[in-house]
């Protein structure tokens, strides 16, 4: 399988361009993002995944001149591009980049979902443009199934939100911070 999407910012001025293909023992997301804060960044991504949706390895570049890779092992241990352990993202499974709704699908995917279902998670939180990472806590509880889309409630510490996704759990709307054009 292989799906494509592009979401628009409505936070900043910008746009993401998404290739997801899903191989026999695994799934590769890559991942243009631009955008305009303070000053014009781009973004490249890649995140590996096996079957499961289980995230193994995250390489990223913000304007081709800072970079990060991280890697797991399976098991919750999380390493950098060295192979040193990262003994503060002890647990996470999933990523979260700060500059992509993508991140959303990762927790979405790996569940099997029923009606009010709530879970919690560990996610490893990559802010966008300094690359800095730490452990952060989300939730996310199935709402209900309308016109082909899934919603649910999103959580991170008091930030709460209703988004929406397609049946291959790609966000379609992220209220006021990104929108799916294709």
């Amino acid at each position: 399988m292989e799906k494509k999407a592009v979401w628009n910012n409505e936070e900043q001025y910008g746009c993401e361009y998404l290739q997801l293909k899903e191989e026999a023992e695994r799934v590769v997301v890559q991942s243009t993002v631009i955008y305009v804060d303070e000053e014009p960044t781009h973004v490249q991504y890649q995140v590996d995944l096996d079957t499961n949706w289980i995230t193994r390895k995250v390489k990223l570049s913000v304007d081709k001149q800072s970079e990060l890779e991280l890697h797991r092992d399976g098991k919750g241990n999380w390493f950098n591009q060295d192979g040193e352990a990262l003994d503060n993202l002890q647990g996470c499974i999933d990523i979260d980049i700060s500059a992509t709704p993508f991140s959303n699908s990762l927790p979405i995917n790996r569940m099997e979902w029923t009606s009010n279902q709530k879970e919690s998670f560990h996610m490893v939180y990559i802010d966008i443009p300094s690359l800095e990472y730490r452990k952060v806590p989300q939730s996310y509880q199935y709402l209900r199934e309308e016109d082909g889309l899934r919603y649910f409630i999103y959580r991170c510490y008091d930030y709460k939100t209703t988004i929406a996704v397609d049946a291959v759990g790609l966000v379609v709307d992220y209220p006021g911070v990104f929108s799916r054009r294709g």
